[in-house]
C-alpha cells in the first residue's frame, strides 16, 4: 500500500512539475476491454479517470508524466464454476473485477498552431498496477500484480480559451503478462479538460 502511495505521489509532482512549464490536464475515461481481456470481462468500464501533466520541449513536442485508473466488472451466472484449481465444483454466481492503474511516463507530437484546434499523437510507457479478482460465494481469488505497460494515444486539443482546452483522445492499454497474470488490454477513451 505504501509502494502505491508513493508512486502515485511521483506522478503527480511529475505531472505538476510539467504543468509549471506546459499542461496539465484531468479526464473521464471509458475503458471498453479487447483481446483475452473481453474473454475474462466483456462489459465496458464506465468508471474511469485520469491525470496529466505535460512540458514542452518545443511547441510541437511535449513530455510528461500521467496516471489513471479503469474498474471493470462483470456478473455470471448462475451456473456451476471450478474452483480451488480445478479440483472442486462450485454453484452460484460470479462476480469478476479488474482494476487498471497505469503509471507511464509519456511524450506527444502536435500538429498545427495553439490558436486552432491542434491534433496529437504520442504513447506512454511504464508500470501498471492490475488488480484481478473473482468472487463466487466464499471463494475469492485475488491476484495483485506490478507489470510493464505502453499506451500510444491519438487525440484532439479544442481550445476554450486562451488558457483551456477540451482534451478528447483514444488510447490503447498494454499490461504484458506477468507471473501469474495474463496480459490486460483495452482501448480507452477520455474526454476531459487541459489547463496551460
Amino acid at each position: 500500500m505504501k509502494r502505491n502511495i508513493y508512486l502515485s505521489g511521483i506522478i503527480i509532482l511529475f505531472s505538476y512539475g510539467a504543468f509549471a512549464q506546459g499542461m496539465f490536464g484531468v479526464s473521464y475515461d471509458i475503458g471498453v476491454p479487447i483481446g483475452g481481456t473481453s474473454d475474462y470481462i466483456g462489459a465496458p468500464s464506465f468508471r474511469g479517470f485520469g491525470i496529466e501533466g505535460r512540458g514542452f520541449i518545443t511547441d510541437n513536442l511535449s513530455y510528461g508524466g500521467s496516471f489513471n485508473w479503469a474498474v471493470f466488472y462483470e456478473e455470471f451466472g448462475p451456473d456451476e464454476w471450478n474452483v480451488e484449481d480445478d479440483t472442486r465444483t462450485a454453484y452460484g454466481k460470479q462476480f469478476r473485477y479488474i482494476n487498471s492503474f497505469p503509471l507511464m511516463a509519456t511524450m506527444h507530437y502536435y500538429f498545427g498552431e495553439w490558436d486552432a484546434t491542434r491534433l496529437y499523437a504520442g504513447t506512454g510507457i511504464g508500470a501498471q498496477k492490475i488488480d484481478r479478482r473473482t468472487d463466487l460465494g466464499l471463494y475469492t481469488d485475488n491476484n495483485h500484480q506490478w507489470t510493464f505497460g505502453f499506451a500510444p494515444e491519438i487525440g484532439v486539443l479544442i481550445p476554450v480559451n486562451f488558457n483551456s482546452s477540451i482534451n478528447i483522445s483514444a488510447k490503447y492499454q498494454y499490461a504484458v503478462k506477468a507471473d501469474k497474470q495474463d496480459a490486460v488490454s483495452y482501448l480507452s477513451f477520455k474526454i476531459g479538460f487541459a489547463f496551460m
